[in-house]
């Protein structure tokens, strides 16, 4: 049996020290609830006296954690932390790749089309007179096949040939796709310049240029006349997609959210606007062979809370050619062309009459 050694002394009523061979405790209460403290930590027990019940629980411990284990919690506790910082800087960078899509809307736009050129084409190939190109480069692959020493020792030269003869009716029906589409595409650039207005209806409807503006909520509008004019209408539905709020990056890495200054939220929303009205106008030059775009914007105006037209712009094919629309500010290229903006600092756009 081994050594015990335990020692209680009072020394105020309630309170006790207890030594014994592992160190010194206190412990503080009565019969029926007791706190006693140690090196070891805190423990609580309470009794109901003459039942024998009793109950005690341990509510801190000063156990020293392995090496191993602190170093474990340290590595998940430090991939925890970089697994959040990196998805703050993922949502700073997605905000600000959004305002940058914001405000570059303009500088996207379909390839300038010359219809004319098109038009007067000569087609790829003499159908019927000559080979395609693919019928032609099957061919010379033919002519130029040179068998390896592994071909000529397992006699497979000619099961070669006749494997590439073999892609000769897919090379024809390629070449024929390329005269159709050919053809096709003359077709349509005649009536273009036809000012077919039905012609220019089914390549807008195929470009689909203003797919991403009305991905964001907004619909674009249009009209043509015979005069080579577009008269365009846009919609802008959703204004959420500017945000009031400004995400940045705390000195910890954390996400900061505040609330956007009036005037600066204003302006965003009208550099938008102005950079939407100016991508529609490029679109229609572009593609089409017009002469003059009208874009009339709608929303809600702030200013009046009533819906209506908030921006009217005529766009000329002249002056729009000899804008180089990278790094431009758009809200003030919007004023080189006759226009209708009413746009106050402090409470937005308001309400104004189309050109007509």
């Amino acid at each position: 049996m081994g050594l015990r050694f335990r020692k209680s002394v009072k020394i105020a009523p309630g309170v006790r020290m207890n030594i014994g061979k592992k160190g010194v405790s206190m412990s503080f209460g009565g019969k029926g609830f007791r706190v006693n403290t140690s090196s070891r930590g805190v423990s609580v027990s309470s009794s109901i006296p003459g039942t024998g019940i009793s109950y005690q629980k341990q509510i801190y411990s000063t156990r020293k954690k392995r090496p191993q284990r602190t170093r474990y919690e340290q590595i998940k506790y430090q991939q925890q932390k970089e697994k959040a910082m990196e998805e703050a800087r993922n949502k700073v960078e997605q905000y600000e790749a959004h305002i940058d899509m914001l405000l570059t809307v303009h500088e996207e736009a379909n390839d300038k089309v010359y219809w004319k050129e098109i038009a007067n084409s000569d087609p790829p190939f003499r159908i019927g007179e000559e080979d395609g190109p693919n019928v032609k480069e099957l061919k010379k692959q033919i002519d130029e096949y040179k068998p390896t020493w592994r071909d000529r020792f397992f006699n497979r030269v000619e099961a070669k040939k006749r494997q590439m003869l073999s892609r000769m009716d897919q090379a024809i029906k390629e070449d024929e796709e390329i005269y159709e589409e050919w053809g096709k595409n003359k077709g349509i650039a005649q009536r273009v310049i036809a000012n077919d207005l039905k012609a220019w209806c089914e390549v807008i409807d195929t470009a689909k240029p203003f797919e991403d503006i009305e991905e964001m909520g907004s619909r674009v509008r249009y009209q043509f006349d015979q005069s080579r004019r577009v008269i365009a209408r846009l919609d802008i539905n959703n204004r959420e997609v500017v945000p009031q709020k400004v995400i940045t990056l705390t000195k910890t890495g954390k996400v900061s959210e505040k609330n956007m200054a009036k005037g600066k939220y204003l302006q965003l929303y009208q550099d938008y606007v102005c950079s939407c009205t100016l991508r529609i106008a490029r679109e229609f030059f572009n593609l089409l062979p017009v002469q003059e775009v009208i874009v009339n914007v709608y929303d809600e105006s702030p200013a009046e809370e009533k819906y209506g037209c908030i921006l009217s712009v005529v766009f000329l094919k002249e002056k729009m050619d000899v804008i180089d629309f990278t790094h431009i500010d758009c809200s003030d290229t919007i004023e080189q062309f006759e226009h209708n903006m009413k746009f106050l600092k402090t409470k937005g756009f308001k309400l104004v009459e189309e050109i007509r």
